[in-house]
C-alpha cells in the first residue's frame, strides 16, 4: 500500500504547527499550555476507550469517541472498534479505512483481519478483491489458494499449493482444505511426498516428520524409518550391510546418515563415505557437500591425522570450508598454510580485514624484509578502519584508535519538526503507554520511506525519549555507521554506572555487552528464551538472584530494566572473576556458558588465534563485537581504556600484539 513520505522542507514546515500537537514532554520554546484535553488526559481517555471496545461496552465508547479524534491514536480506537467487528464491516469500510489510514501499519493489519474473516465464511470473490502475496500472513496464503480453487484458477491454486507444501515448518489448519483438494486431484506424487519429509528431518523437525509419513508411498516409507533413525542415531550407518540398495532415496539416507555422524565422528564419516562410493554412484552436488560437511568437522576438531588434505573437493569453490581449514591452521600456529589458504579466497574474501589482519600477522615473523614491509603497510591501512582487525592492527602499531566519528548534522528545529509528523506522534505515543510492540512497528513503517537525512533525524528523536532500538536501528537503515553518538547511546547510564561500581566491573563493558545482547531493548526475548536489556536466561537471573541475596519473584521483572541491569551486572561479574579478570573470556562465557568456554580455553596459542577460532561462529563474532564496542563506550566517556588490557594477553601464550596499556581494567 502506498504511504505518505515527509521530505525535509515537509518537515520543516510541520514545525509551524500550533504546539498543542505536541506533547508535554517535548515543550518548545513556543510552548503554551492546552486549553481542551493535555496529552496526560487524553492517553487516559484513550485507554478507558480501548477498555469499552474489547469489554463490549460500544455505547460507552462511541460517548467518549468524538473526544478523542485529535489524539494521535485515534487511528488505533477506530482499528480496534473495527477489529472487534469484523464480521460485520463491508468491504466498503475496510476499503475506506485502507485508504485513509494507508500511512499507518494499521491499513494492513485490518486487511489481513478481514482477508481471514472472509476466508473462515468462504467468501472467495471477496477474498481474492483485498489479497496481496506480497503482505500476506500464513493463513491468509492457505486460503488465498483454496480461493483460487474455488473461484476456477485450478492450475494456479495447484501451484501454490505445491509452495505451501514444500516448507520444513507446519503449516496452520487453514492449509487443510488446499491441501486435501491437491491430493484428492492426484497432485501430490511421491517425490514431492518424500522430498517434504527429508526437508523436515533436515530441519529436525520430527514431530512433523512423523506426520508426514502418512503421505508417503509404500515403498517409501522404509527409507523414511532409515532416515529417521539415522538421525537421531547416526552410529547405526556403520552397518553398510543394511543401506546396499541401489535407490535415489537410499543414497539420500546414506549422504544425511553421513552427515549427521561426522558431527561427532568426522574420521569415520569420512572412510565410511569412500566405502559407500565403491556400492553406489552419488549425485555429485550431494556427495561434494557431504565432504564439504565432514571437512569443516575435520577443521572443527583440529584434524590430528591431516584428512583434510585428502578430501576430494575444490577448496576454491568453497570458501566456508576454506576459512574453516584457515582457522585450523591458526589454531595449530601453521602460519605458512595460513598464507596459502589466504590466496586461495574469493577476492572479496582476501580484502576483508579479517583476513588482511591475518595476512599481516603472518607477514611480520617473517626474516624477508620485503614480507615485514607489506605487513607495514597493511597494518597501517586497517589501522584507517574502525572494526575489531583495525584496532588490533592499531595496537601492534601502538598507535591510537581511529574512531571515525563523524556526527551527522541535525538542528534542534529538525528534531522538533520531525517529532511532530504523524507517524512518529502514534510511535511516540504508543511507547509512552507501554505497547512496545505496537510502537517499534509504527516506527518502523513510519521511517521505511524516509530518507537517510530523517532517519538520522528520528535516531535524535527517539534517544530524546529513552528509546534506544529504534535510534540504533533507524541510523543502521541511514547507513550512518559513523555517527557514533547515536548508534552507541549511553542507555540508563546511572543504572549502569551504579550497577557496575556495586559488581566491580568496567562500565564501557557492560554497556557494551547490553549493546550487543538487545540494542538496550527491554522486552527483548531471543529463541532461546533470554529476556530483556543484557539477555538473561530466566534460569540465570534467579540463581544470580540467589547468590546476591536480591529479591526477584518471576522472569517477567527481567524486563525491567533496573532489575535486567543489576542481574546482568552481578552475572558478569561473576564471570569476570571466573575467569581471572580477562573480559576475552568473560564475554565468550556470558555468551556460549562457562562450562564451553573452560572446555575451548588453550593457553599455548596467542589471544588473537583463540578469538578467530573460537568454535561457535555466533560467540566469535559476539566476543569481537563486544571488545570494539567497549573501546567506543570507552572513548565516549573519556575513560581511555585499550581493547585489551595487558594482563588479558598474558592468560595466552605470547604478547606479539603490544600497545601502551593499563594494568588492569578500572571499575567505575
Amino acid at each position: 500500500m502506498k504511504k505518505i513520505c515527509f521530505g525535509m522542507i515537509g518537515l520543516l514546515s510541520v514545525i509551524t504547527l500550533a504546539s498543542t500537537a505536541r506533547a508535554e514532554f517535548s515543550r518548545g520554546h513556543d510552548y503554551q499550555p492546552s486549553a481542551s484535553l493535555s496529552r496526560y488526559d487524553q492517553r487516559k481517555l484513550y485507554q478507558d476507550a480501548i477498555y469499552f471496545i474489547t469489554s463490549g461496552q460500544r455505547n460507552r465508547y462511541l460517548k467518549v469517541k468524538d473526544r478523542l479524534r485529535s489524539y494521535p491514536l485515534f487511528p488505533y480506537l477506530q482499528y480496534t472498534d473495527m477489529a472487534y467487528r469484523i464480521s460485520r464491516q463491508s468491504s466498503e469500510d475496510i476499503a475506506q479505512f485502507a485508504d485513509q489510514y494507508q500511512d499507518t501499519p494499521l491499513a494492513n493489519a485490518l486487511v489481513q483481519h478481514y482477508l481471514h474473516n472472509q476466508g473462515k465464511r468462504q467468501r472467495w470473490e471477496n477474498f481474492l478483491k483485498f489479497y496481496s502475496p506480497e503482505v500476506s500472513s500464513k493463513r491468509n496464503a492457505c486460503y488465498y489458494a483454496y480461493a483460487l480453487a474455488r473461484t476456477g484458477n485450478l492450475e494456479q491454486a495447484i501451484e501454490e499449493a505445491r509452495k505451501l507444501w514444500l516448507v520444513e515448518y507446519s503449516q496452520p489448519d487453514e492449509c487443510d482444505p488446499i491441501f486435501k483438494l491437491w491430493r484428492d486431484n492426484g497432485y501430490l506424487d511421491a517425490d514431492t511426498a518424500w522430498q517434504r519429509y527429508l526437508i523436515s528431518i533436515k530441519a529436525n523437525k520430527i514431530t512433523l516428520a512423523n506426520y508426514l509419513v502418512r503421505f508417503l508411498a509404500h515403498d517409501d516409507r522404509s527409507f523414511a524409518s532409515n532416515l529417521k533413525q539415522l538421525h537421531t542415531r547416526p552410529s547405526h550407518i556403520e552397518r553398510t550391510s543394511r543401506y546396499r540398495l541401489q535407490h535415489p532415496r537410499n543414497r539420500q539416507v546414506i549422504l544425511h546418515g553421513l552427515t549427521r555422524l561426522a558431527r561427532s565422528k568426522p574420521d569415520v564419516a569420512f572412510d565410511l563415505l569412500q566405502e559407500y562410493q565403491q556400492q553406489h554412484t552419488f549425485e555429485p552436488e550431494a556427495l561434494t557437500s557431504t565432504y564439504v560437511s565432514i571437512g569443516k568437522r575435520f577443521a572443527s576438531r583440529g584434524d590430528p591425522d591431516g584428512r583434510t588434505e585428502r578430501l576430494p573437493v575444490d577448496l576454491r569453490a568453497h570458501p566456508d570450508l576454506l576459512e574453516s581449514l584457515l582457522r585450523l591452521a591458526l589454531r595449530q600456529l601453521d602460519f605458512s598454510q595460513v598464507l596459502v589458504l589466504i590466496h586461495l579466497l574469493p577476492q572479496d574474501l582476501q580484502d576483508h580485514p579479517r583476513w588482511q589482519f591475518w595476512k599481516a600477522r603472518v607477514l611480520a615473523d617473517s626474516s624477508d624484509p620485503a614480507d615485514r614491509e607489506m605487513s607495514q603497510g597493511i597494518y597501517e591501512q586497517l589501522t584507517k578502519e574502525r572494526t575489531f582487525h583495525g584496532f588490533l592492527s592499531a595496537d601492534a602499531l601502538d598507535k591510537p584508535y581511529n574512531f571515525v566519528d563523524e556526527p551527522t548534522p541535525v538542528t534542534n528545529e529538525e528534531i522538533m519538526a520531525l517529532e511532530e509528523t504523524p507517524g512518529i506522534q502514534r510511535a511516540l505515543e504508543l511507547f509512552s503507554l507501554g505497547e512496545r510492540s505496537r510502537a517499534r512497528r509504527e516506527w518502523y513503517f513510519t521511517t521505511q520511506e524516509f530518507s537517510n537525512k530523517e532517519r538520522a533525524i528520528a535516531a535524535r528523536v527517539a534517544v530524546r525519549w529513552g528509546w534506544y532500538k529504534p535510534a540504533i536501528q533507524s541510523l543502521i537503515e541511514a547507513a550512518a555507521w559513523n555517527d557514533l553518538d547515536f548508534r552507541f547511546p549511553i542507555a540508563y547510564r546511572e543504572t549502569f554506572i551504579h550497577q557496575a561500581r556495586t559488581s566491580d566491573i568496567p562500565v564501557n563493558w557492560s554497556l557494551a555487552i547490553a549493546r550487543q545482547e538487545s540494542a538496550f531493548m527491554p522486552d527483548a526475548k531471543s529463541s532461546s528464551g533470554a529476556l530483556g536489556v543484557m539477555q538473561l536466561m530466566p534460569a540465570t537471573a534467579k540463581l544470580t538472584a540467589e547468590w546476591t541475596g536480591m529479591k526477584y519473584k518471576s522472569s517477567s521483572e527481567l524486563t525491567n530494566p533496573a532489575v535486567n541491569i543489576r542481574l546482568g551486572s552481578q552475572y558478569l561479574g561473576q564471570m569476570l572473576r571466573r575467569f581471572n579478570n580477562n573480559r576475552i573470556l568473560a564475554s565468550a562465557a556470558y555468551n556460549a556458558g562457562p562450562g564451553r568456554v573452560d572446555r575451548w580455553i588453550n593457553s599455548e596459542i596467542p589471544f588473537d588465534v583463540w578469538i578467530e577460532t573460537i568454535p561457535f561462529i555466533e560467540t566469535r563474532n559476539y566476543v569481537q563485537n563486544v571488545l570494539i564496542f567497549a573501546a567506543i563506550y570507552s572513548k565516549k566517556m573519556s575513560l581511555a581504556q585499550p581493547m585489551i588490557y595487558a594482563h588479558e594477553y598474558r592468560d595466552f601464550s605470547d604478547t606479539r600484539i603490544t600497545a601502551t596499556q593499563t594494568s588492569s581494567p578500572n571499575p567505575l
